[in-house]
């Protein structure tokens, strides 16, 4: 088996930096494939086809961190065995997801392409825009087996220190997405359904390609006996995988309950709300690459015996993330509506715009600091904790905040922004709290220890 002990052999920077690079690289890709979806049917498409985008795109990204949050646990877990060198639980941990997650697939695919049309209206989608949300929400169900299959195989291939890979799959898919969108809004004026198309042809694409970058590559050597369902693999991508799954689906969840907030505003706010997150998901996306080379880095130096590597990796990728975001950020709060121009040539979407992104794009500052600390804390097996802190701060401040604010008198899309960098806020000084404690339980002599 080829592994990559840079993670747990190299200076810390310079593997950190090193293995995250494809990783920021292949994110910027999806992150641009998604965005290309919004720009085109922005200028060749109608308001209500990027309205209904907007929603839509709300719950696939439900569904889409739910399942990377229970991969999750399998990337701990190979991380870990790769780090231990135990290869033959690789493979028992492996053949059981495989197993797990195409059950997950098949479970999550039916009743969504079942209740589409019910879905819709929960979600509160404008009036203008239920015919496009409605297409677009079904045909995007349909690829969530791709959605699924994808992100186990890369899952795998980052735990063995593998970051290149998924570049290549992203690659691919970015420029069949990029095409296919263009050709079927653009040319076929299929709006929201043809962008539907476009994105679930690029799922497939990615998957396929990440597959055979692990089946050519032989980066595990898989036994026939161990694809099957284990209480004991199940249970150990579990233990850590659910809490976080849960955590990003309560979460993501919450973002829905504030897109209904948001299309109380109107049609020109709705397109606006998708808009600006599709600009700050781009400020987010070194902080998501670091954060999943630090749950990989992490893992590989627990398993191999040298935790305060792991806790310097943590350190060296919030740094790293805080120069990066605090430079877009401060960029955005006076020229935000630079960004939302880029997507429409609508006066009220870019005033909305510009009014959301103006406090909001601080949270991509505190969230350099959350995401990097919960990934460590995941890669130390203390994913129940990353669950209970994200959890209070989001339905404890910033969903109650944003209902809140929303119904003030005179209130505006810029007082729906301003509740995220709060509630991050608090979630540093609650992760710096469990540090600390970490660290004193650490330390401890094992004379004083239970």
């Amino acid at each position: 088996m080829d592994y990559n002990e840079s993670l747990i052999r190299d200076p810390v920077p310079k593997a950190l930096t090193r293995f995250a690079i494809p990783l920021l690289l292949a994110n910027l890709l999806q992150i641009l494939y998604s965005t290309v979806d919004m720009w085109i049917v922005g200028r060749f498409a109608s308001t209500a086809d990027v309205s209904a985008i907007s929603t839509a795109s709300m719950l696939l990204y439900v569904i889409t961190v739910t399942i990377a949050g229970l991969s999750t646990g399998l990337t701990v877990n190979v991380g870990q065995f790769a780090g231990a060198r135990r290869h033959r639980d690789i493979s028992r941990v492996v053949g059981c997801a495989i197993v797990l997650f195409a059950v997950i697939a098949v479970g999550l695919t039916i009743p969504l392409l079942a209740f589409s049309g019910q879905i819709v209206h929960l979600l509160n989608a404008p009036a203008e825009s239920i015919s496009q949300t409605k297409s677009y929400l079904f045909i995007c169900c349909c690829g969530i087996v791709f959605i699924t299959g994808y992100n186990v195989v890369t899952c795998i291939l980052r735990g063995i220190g593998d970051s290149k890979s998924p570049l290549i799959c992203v690659i691919v898919s970015s420029v069949v997405n990029i095409i296919a969108d263009y050709i079927l809004v653009k040319v076929f004026h299929m709006g929201a359904a043809g962008a539907a198309l476009a994105t679930i042809g690029s799922q497939l694409i990615s998957f396929v390609v990440a597959l055979t970058c692990l089946i050519v590559k032989k980066s595990i050597v898989l036994h026939r006996e161990d694809v099957h369902l284990s209480r004991e693999w199940c249970g150990s991508i579990a233990r850590i995988g659910i809490p976080i799954s849960l955590q990003e689906f309560l979460v993501s969840l919450s973002f829905v309950l504030i897109t209904r907030v948001i299309n109380d505003f109107g049609v020109a706010a709705s397109a606006a709300g998708g808009i600006a997150e599709k600009t700050l998901n781009i400020a987010c996306m070194p902080t998501i690459a670091f954060s999943a080379a630090v749950s990989t880095m992490a893992a590989q130096n627990i398993g191999a015996g040298q935790p305060k590597r792991a806790r310097q990796s943590m350190w060296t990728g919030v740094f790293i993330c805080l120069v990066i975001t605090t430079a877009f950020c401060c960029f955005t709060f006076f020229r935000g509506d630079a960004l939302i121009r880029l997507f429409t040539k609508d006066p009220d979407v870019i005033e909305n715009g510009r009014l959301y992104v103006r406090f909001y794009a601080f949270d991509q500052m505190m969230l350099s600091f959350v995401f990097i600390m919960n990934a460590y804390f995941n890669a130390c097996g203390h994913s129940v904790f990353t669950m209970v802190h994200s959890l209070i701060t989001t339905f404890l401040l910033r969903v109650p905040m944003t209902i809140l604010f929303g119904r003030m008198a005179g209130a505006t899309m810029m007082h729906i922004g301003i509740p995220a960098p709060v509630s991050s806020l608090v979630s540093i000084i609650i992760c710096l709290v469990f540090l600390a404690y970490l660290k004193k339980k650490d330390s401890t002599p094992e004379s004083l220890k239970n």
